[in-house]
């Protein structure tokens, strides 16, 4: 029976040990372009899904801290490379903050990069798009192998949809390229192809890809599905 008893108070006392010393606590950064800041329509930053995600972290009282300091709207794939690759900072409230010290502290991040180039050459010139696409998708490589010497948690990257009514299978193709890039680094590809494409819902109209409140509400909800039991 004291060894019994023993045993409880033992395995009582590691449990104790493991709840107060195991931090759960989510620290969530979003990086990229427009998208991952939020911006609406009227090209102000607005409530983005970032935000979205955020909030639902923050009323399950597990976030420890969130930044999309490192989203821009006209950041391209290269930009982030540089800045990891030179660990720029920028500075914020009195502070200098690098991307690099946030993918090392993140505990979720979300990289929405890649749609203006698309969408700039597909509404510029279509000639050797295949090829600006392989180049993009060499960069986007370059870029996700970056994140995973920092990081090795949760990583969502958001794919690519069209709202033009045409050139699908540009979209298709570098959809496809994009996810197996994606799950070689073993992060986690969200698909916005099958609710998003020429779907007026999420959008106000079918020339600009920044989606609606909708539409950012629409994304957040697809990645809180997957960080539910996180």
């Amino acid at each position: 029976m004291k060894k019994v008893l023993l045993i409880l108070i033992l395995f009582l006392s590691c449990y104790v040990i493991y709840k107060y010393t195991v931090n759960d606590d989510i620290y969530y950064i979003s990086i990229g372009d427009s998208l991952a800041l939020g911006t609406n329509q009227k090209q102000a930053i607005g409530y983005g899904f970032s935000d979205y995600i955020k909030d639902y972290i923050s009323e399950n009282k597990k976030l420890k801290g969130y930044s999309k300091t490192f989203a821009n709207n006209n950041y391209r794939i290269t930009d982030l490379i540089r800045i990891i690759e030179y660990n720029e900072t920028k500075t914020v409230d009195g502070q200098e903050i690098s991307l690099n010290r946030l993918l090392k502290q993140a505990d979720i991040i979300t990289l929405s990069v890649g749609m203006n180039e698309l969408y700039y050459k597909i509404t510029t010139n279509t000639d050797n798009i295949y090829s600006y696409m392989n180049e993009m998708l060499i960069d986007m490589k370059e870029l996700l192998e970056h994140i995973n010497k920092f990081n090795h948690k949760k990583v969502f990257v958001l794919g690519y949809y069209n709202v033009t009514g045409k050139n699908q299978d540009i979209f298709s193709y570098i959809n496809y390229e994009l996810k197996e890039l994606v799950m070689e680094e073993g992060f986690e590809y969200i698909d916005l192809a099958k609710i998003f494409d020429n779907n007026p819902i999420f959008f106000e109209n079918s020339i600009n890809f920044i989606p609606n409140n909708n539409g950012y509400q629409k994304i957040s909800q697809i990645i809180v599905e997957k960080i539910k039991n996180y």
